[in-house]
């Protein structure tokens, strides 16, 4: 019976753990929120991802491309692109999907992701140190 108990308060504290990592970076530019949480970025994965939602507050429709305006950069400044996105087509004023890149080997120690909006002087970023577990890092 204690053997039980241990193993769902292991099992629990284990989820809170793993709950502490997902943190949802916001930003919030001429009435358009982009807000990014970062998906597997573990050392043992081969795809990262990034789970990203764009809303504007008025009706305008969010056009844009992230398979071309999204960057993932390493701490070298070398930019890395992005793989695929699956989610909403740029048809509405609210868009949610992932973005999907190669992951990055060696794992560095921190990684940004950069996205240009049009009309924007400066690409909206959003950073998470990697060394000893995940984190945002803003």
């Amino acid at each position: 019976m204690a053997r039980r108990i241990f193993i769902v308060l292991a099992a629990a504290l284990f989820s809170l753990a793993s709950g502490a990592n997902v943190i949802t970076q916001r930003s919030v530019v001429n009435g358009v929120t982009v807000a990014v949480t970062a998906g597997n970025l573990g050392p043992d994965a081969s795809v990262w991802d990034f789970a990203v939602v764009l809303r504007a507050a008025d009706n305008r429709i969010l056009s844009d491309d992230l398979v071309k305006n999204a960057v993932l950069v390493d701490p070298r400044g070398k930019r890395h692109q992005v793989l695929i996105w699956e989610g909403a087509a740029a048809e509405s004023q609210h868009r949610a999907g992932v973005l999907k890149f190669i992951a990055l080997s060696p794992r560095p120690e921190y990684i940004e992701l950069r996205i240009v909006r049009a009309g924007e002087k400066k690409p909206r970023t959003f950073s998470w140190l990697l060394g000893s577990g995940m984190m945002a890092s803003r």
